[in-house]
């Protein structure tokens, strides 16, 4: 999963309120509601990690019960769907393993620093992979647009490129479908969530630009992507679909938090010197990551941003790269010419360009489509570009697109918190209601849990997190180990 977010909301005029001080509000506080005129006996959701509930670098069930289907199916209940049981495929805490069997979700381990990773517990398992229909909640992480009309995807992605078992824990038998839309088809719903693309953008990103090394292309994109609401209009002609488009990566703290806190350590006179894509060996590229366009450090980088000035060569002894000259470990890392910081550890501006124009391409794609296939279309990108700009508030209550502190992002500073999944729960309520009528009741974001506020205040400095705590993120995205 070179991974993940994300996503939130739509800035509608009708529920959306910016004062004058800039801040954004949300209407959320609606208790009681209506189902009518809508009739909803079988909802499904399809998409990658967003939709699967996945948070913190793993999936684990006190998240998953966070995840936005869920919890608009708890709101659909309320209102009088006959849904029964929503099925999930719930991996027990803490969730999923990492490449040496242990959980690989994340937590703070210390406020100094502050130190956040893994710690080393033991993983969980599924609980409910016995169960005999498909899942509700049809959500894998890592999936791409592809993935949902591939026929081989409930086998094959226990090999590589990608050697993620949560295709199979997800789509577990052949007998049930042997593909995403096939299980889906098989259920029947009265109302389908529809949200993937983000991954055919969003491995790019992370990896720096390196694996994959170019998104998917538009065309591509576009034809995969009429195929599938064709699909799901031609098997499923009364069925309700909610799409939501591709948010802009460049908005989330997985890009967002390392720059700001490393410019401040590049001494006068001295620049942060960097690979551009592509470029594997010396380079007199430069930046003090406080100029215009200037590259955005990844997460991923945090293990490795308290080297620099150092003579060291750990990043190639981590990911096991050869040195070879003109690279010179004993020169410092970062500021120097031939021990420059490493492309996979950057966003540069011709690879931010490039991502923003696929997330543009990739949204006027699904904007006509969806228009044309009478499906309804939650604005996530818009809503996100909103929070990075503003404070959101939420029955007085305030978010930001900040790492840890902000509330709306979970650790890997790509998925959503559990109460940022309830906001995103939120948004395609907002827009269920508004495209059928509906009063469907809006989730209390304020009675999730999130992190709590000693912890999200106090952890200001460059995280610390070990650099090989991101290989069950980047497996997600086109790695090759779990």
């Amino acid at each position: 999963m070179k991974i993940i977010n994300l996503f939130i909301v739509l800035f509608a005029a009708a529920s959306l309120f910016v004062g004058c001080d800039g801040v954004s509000t949300r209407p959320d506080d609606v208790k009681e509601g209506t189902l009518n005129p809508l009739t909803v006996q079988k909802y499904v959701a399809i998409g990658n990690s967003l939709t699967a509930g996945y948070q913190s670098n793993g999936l684990y069930q006190s998240a998953q019960v966070y995840s936005f289907p869920n919890l608009i199916a708890k709101q659909l209940t309320l209102v009088g769907a006959p849904l029964g049981t929503f099925e999930m495929p719930w991996y027990s805490d803490p969730g999923t393993p990492d490449a040496t069997g242990k959980a690989s979700r994340y937590e703070i381990i210390s406020l100094v620093g502050p130190v956040i990773g893994p710690k080393g517990l033991t993983a969980g398992a599924p609980t409910n992979s016995a169960l005999t229909r498909p899942y509700d909640n049809l959500g894998i992480p890592g999936a791409v647009l592809f993935d949902f009309l591939d026929t081989t995807a409930f086998a094959a992605k226990a090999g590589p490129p990608r050697s993620n078992p949560l295709f199979m824990l997800v789509l577990r038998q052949a007998a049930l479908g042997k593909t995403i839309f096939h299980q889906a088809k098989a259920l029947n719903p009265d109302l389908v969530t529809f949200w993937l693309g983000n991954n055919d953008v969003l491995g790019f990103a992370t990896s720096g630009g390196v694996s994959p090394s170019a998104p998917t292309s538009a065309g591509i994109f576009s034809v995969l992507y009429a195929q599938a609401l064709d699909s799901l209009r031609t098997a499923l002609p009364n069925t309700r679909i909610v799409v939501a488009n591709i948010p802009d990566v460049r908005s989330i703290p997985f890009f967002n938090t390392i720059g700001p806190k490393v410019a401040p350590l590049i001494p006068q006179g001295v620049y942060l010197r960097y690979q551009k894509h592509g470029n594997t060996t010396m380079s007199f590229d430069s930046t003090k990551l406080t100029e215009p366009g200037a590259p955005l450090l990844t997460l991923t980088g945090s293990a490795y941003a308290s080297l620099l000035g150092q003579p060291t060569g750990k990043w190639y002894r981590d990911k096991g790269i050869p040195v070879v000259a003109p690279i010179d470990t004993t020169k410092p890392f970062g500021f120097h010419p031939q021990n420059p910081w490493p492309d996979a550890l950057a966003l540069d501006a011709g690879e931010q360009t490039t991502a923003g124009d696929a997330i543009t391409a990739f949204n006027s794609t699904i904007a006509t489509v969806a228009a044309a296939r009478g499906a309804a279309l939650v604005d996530i990108n818009t809503f996100f570009k909103g929070i990075k700009a503003n404070t959101l508030v939420v029955q007085g209550v305030k978010y930001t697109a900040d790492y840890v502190s902000g509330g709306i992002f979970s650790l890997d500073g790509v998925h959503p918190s559990s109460r940022g999944a309830g906001i995103v729960a939120n948004e395609f309520l907002r827009v269920i209601n508004a495209k059928w009528g509906s009063n469907i009741p809006y989730v209390d974001v304020n009675s999730i849990p999130g992190i709590p506020a000693p912890v999200a205040k106090s952890a200001n400095g460059i995280p610390q997190i070990p650099a090989d705590a991101f290989n069950s993120l980047e497996m997600l995205y086109g790695g090759s180990a779990w």
